[in-house]
């Protein structure tokens, strides 16, 4: 595997993106969000299809860069046999037909054709081989892994963030949802206005609350996170934090 840094990782968003600005169909249309299934299949060349990955849910998505066959599930859980061809990538059938996970399905629409890049620009660390074939699966909750288990897996979701979230879309967003330059307090409870506004930001870009609040945090444009618990900041008070 090779050793990317954020900034390599940054670095070829900007050219994929660059790419997907390209596209004829584009041309003369302004830009609110990646659309994460035309980038991979009229910037990338690859294909993606929708099955049920997993009998337990837990898988999300997979792809492998290499010809091999993989077990998915008819809508009975009957297992049988994908035959991937190297360029095509698999997406649990959920995240498709529930809109309440339209975020996420975009986001490992993403992480796997992240992958996907990562083979076509290092072909020799990321290219595999018949003799030794591997599946990328894409699981739940697999980007909150701590300490990073799987580099590859973290660079896959850097690269999925980037190319979804880049700095120009999202300072635009926050601009038409009337964001201005910066959240002082990400909180439901506690500041909801701001939060619907961001909650209306996330739907529009196309993206998890989850996904957008990581992304605005490294650049600097939120300052305090409560997200995950709005109460968290009672709690602070209360233990005289503040």
């Amino acid at each position: 595997m090779k050793c990317l840094s954020r900034q390599d990782i940054e670095a070829i968003a900007a050219r994929v993106v660059n790419a997907y600005i390209r596209l004829p169909e584009l041309q003369g249309k302004p830009l609110y969000r990646i659309e994460p299934e035309r980038l991979l299949q009229n910037v990338l060349g690859l294909n993606i299809d929708y099955h049920h990955l997993s009998m337990d849910n837990s898988v999300l998505g997979l792809t492998s860069v290499t010809a091999l066959g993989v077990e998915v599930y008819e809508n009975d859980d009957t297992p049988i046999i994908y035959y991937l061809d190297g360029k095509t990538v698999l997406i649990e059938d959920d995240l498709r037909t529930d809109t309440t996970q339209h975020g996420r399905c975009n986001f490992t629409i993403a992480h796997e054709g992240s992958h996907q890049i990562f083979k076509m620009l290092y072909p020799r660390e990321y290219g595999g081989n018949a003799q030794s074939p591997k599946v990328h699966f894409y699981r739940v909750n697999s980007e909150k892994n701590k300490p990073i288990s799987d580099w590859e897996e973290w660079q896959a979701n850097a690269l999925a963030s980037a190319i979804l979230l880049p700095k120009d879309l999202v300072m635009q967003g926050m601009y038409l949802f009337s964001l201005g330059e910066k959240i002082k307090m990400l909180n439901k409870v506690y500041a909801p206005r701001v939060y619907e506004q961001f909650k209306g930001l996330a739907e529009f870009l196309g993206v998890s609350k989850t996904a957008l609040a990581i992304r605005m945090k490294q650049f600097g444009l939120i300052e305090q996170d409560y997200l995950d618990n709005p109460y968290r900041l009672t709690d602070v008070l209360c233990d005289g934090g503040v």
